[in-house]
């Protein structure tokens, strides 16, 4: 998908001009592809661009979380050899289209209060398409007693950080409200 890749090439050259630190990329659908460790110095081309699919049945976030997780807490311990890095934060951006199984709404909860803990941000930029498929449009389908509810699907969403993306041209906008609401809730859920 034409605007996840550009959306993925903006956030880099942004954190690029940042000096922002070390960065690491991977895929996600069915599975977990880690397109570029941490630590390794070659840059992102053209190549890295062929290891996304976008033809995948399912959007697995918990076996992201479950990839990227340990990776940045490795970076973070390889980083504290190197220099103090005792207040250091670390950011995960994910970009999706935001379609996630129902069913593992409270294991994400979970990971993302994990990652809190750990001082790791995560940030979800969701691509949003409009018409049917938008997810402001989307419904959750529950039964309850043997009646069935429909909620909004982006009620009760299991990451508090996320932001819509309709216009990558936006992303810098929209990437910088993203980072606003996520420092505003590490301050008032750090211990």
């Amino acid at each position: 998908d034409a605007a996840a890749l550009t959306a993925l090439a903006t956030i880099t050259q942004a954190l690029a001009q940042l000096e922002a630190g070390d960065l690491a990329v991977c895929a996600f659908g069915d599975d977990v592809n880690m397109i570029r460790r941490f630590g390794d110095p070659r840059p992102l081309d053209a190549r890295a661009a062929d290891a996304f699919r976008f033809d995948q049945r399912s959007t697995d976030v918990v076996a992201l979380l479950r990839a990227a997780l340990p990776e940045l807490r490795d970076a973070r311990r390889a980083a504290s050899g190197r220099a103090h890095h005792a207040t250091c934060l670390q950011l995960a951006l994910v970009v999706s289209d935001g379609h996630f199984d129902s069913g593992s709404r409270n294991h994400l909860r979970r990971l993302h209060r994990d990652a809190a803990d750990d001082g790791i941000a995560l940030v979800l930029v969701l691509i949003d398409r409009p018409g049917r498929e938008s997810l402001t449009e989307m419904k959750l389908v529950t039964f309850d007693d043997g009646l069935v509810q429909t909620t909004p699907y982006l009620d009760n969403f299991p990451f508090p950080c996320y932001v819509l993306l309709r216009d990558v041209a936006a992303l810098p906008e929209t990437l910088a409200l993203a980072l606003k609401q996520w420092f505003e809730f590490f301050a008032a859920h750090r211990p």
